[in-house]
């Protein structure tokens, strides 16, 4: 059926529903810092995983969904390292905090801004130290190249190791 309105027609559309301030399901990337800040010479698997968030609107501008309990989950993972070109593959455990009560509080106000001297410094912070190593490369990608490799390995490796716990847990 279709409606008229301003002269135009339009399908039948549902009414709009508030999203409401709730914990939902949300993914989330597995990064080397969670494992080792100060090591960027391993991969983890999988990439990405899971995590309960608070996520919704609130009915004004000044409040916003935010987390009131948290739970810290620990999540077993592989740890994969190249050592004379051949890979190296360690069980690991990270952690993710999973938020499981929301609710609707006053926004924190903004920081009141300085005026600048009209140029940013990249890669370094106010005091014009230079940034850790791993927030510089904490949004580091395989190269498409390296995705496929890594992918056909750990396929490869996580089903021996899948039918080796199956057959002999």
């Amino acid at each position: 059926m279709l409606n008229t309105t301003l002269g135009r027609l339009i399908p039948h559309a549902q009414p709009a529903q508030q999203a409401i301030c709730k914990v939902r399901t949300e993914v989330t990337e597995v990064t080397r810092s969670m494992l080792d800040r100060s090591n960027a010479n391993f991969l983890l698997w999988p990439p990405c995983v899971e995590v309960q968030r608070c996520s919704g609107c609130c009915n004004t501008k000044s409040l916003q969904c935010v987390p009131v309990l948290t739970h810290t989950r620990y999540l077993q993972v592989m740890k994969i390292q190249y050592v004379n070109k051949r890979p190296l593959y360690d069980k690991a455990v990270v952690s993710v905090l999973d938020h499981v009560e929301c609710r609707c509080q006053p926004a924190p106000r903004p920081p009141q801004r300085r005026k600048s001297s009209g140029h940013k410094q990249e890669g370094r912070e106010r005091s014009g130290k230079p940034r850790p190593k791993d927030e510089l490369h904490r949004r580091d990608q395989l190269k498409h190249n390296q995705r496929i490799s890594l992918e056909d390995v750990l396929s490869h490796t996580l089903l021996k190791t899948c039918i080796k716990d199956t057959v002999h847990p």
